[in-house]
């Protein structure tokens, strides 16, 4: 009789023991942040990197950047890095500056990216991929230039035209999400054509391993756009849920 009365008090005493061993066993997690500066680019004596090596890529923290330069034409697209920041030579031959007269939150360095379908990859790690969260976007000097005085190709922007950025983000072959940001707008009573470093929140792009960049603008002619397709990038920012070591 004592044993049957002590079955309940010995079961529930075993669930809690369970239970103890499971929380013991739950390991705990942090957020780690891994913010990509470009400032561990080397540029060389030009201030700027553009794929002339033909490796066809730059790395800065935990993304490469890719690149593809025509040795014949000494052009490129994709990505560069650079350090110029000319804001008052107009024309492609200052395609390097960024009109904001330095990188992001008073940086030397920050990326450039020119023309549809500029990537960077980002592997995933051991812990999986990461989570995009933000970037610093603006224009680069040439393109600034050209929208606000015009140009042999680009009308000077006025009521109705605007200039945006796409960026698209990837997980192996799946599309998780787009994110557009307006490089010059003047729709709706605006008058904006960016000149300052300004953080975009990418977190709807979700985790990545890849980002393209496209663009699209109100000025375009028979072969497309007319405005010149560059954006300047700087500070972006991942983050990714790890277990502590202790």
């Amino acid at each position: 009789m004592k044993v049957k009365n002590m079955l309940p008090a010995l079961c529930a005493a075993l669930v809690l023991g369970l239970a103890s061993c499971d929380n013991k066993g739950e390991q705990e997690m942090e957020t780690k942040y891994y913010t990509v500066t470009f400032d561990d680019v080397e540029l060389g004596k030009d201030g700027y990197w553009n794929g002339s090596d033909m490796s066809g890529k730059f790395t800065s923290g935990v993304c490469d950047f890719i690149n593809d330069y025509t040795e014949e034409y000494a052009s490129w697209m994709g990505f560069a890095c650079s350090s110029l920041a000319d804001t008052l030579t107009a024309g492609m031959g200052n395609q390097y500056s960024v009109m904001a007269g330095e990188g992001a939150n008073q940086s030397r360095q920050f990326a450039v990216a020119c023309f549809d379908g500029a990537t960077l990859n980002c592997a995933p790690n051991e812990f999986g991929a990461f989570q995009a969260e933000s970037v610093w976007l603006t224009n680069s000097t040439y393109a600034y230039l050209a929208m606000k005085n015009g140009d042999d190709f680009t009308k000077v922007f006025g009521e109705g035209d605007w200039f945006k950025v796409t960026l698209t983000g990837y997980l192996g072959e799946n599309e998780t999400g787009s994110i557009d940001y307006y490089l010059a707008d003047f729709r709706e009573g605006k008058a904006f054509i960016s000149n300052q470093w300004e953080k975009v929140d990418i977190s709807a792009l979700g985790a990545v391993d890849k980002i393209t960049l496209s663009f699209d603008s109100s000025d375009k002619g028979e072969w497309g756009m007319n405005n010149p397709a560059y954006v300047c990038m700087d500070d972006l920012l991942f983050t990714q849920t790890v277990p502590v070591v202790e």
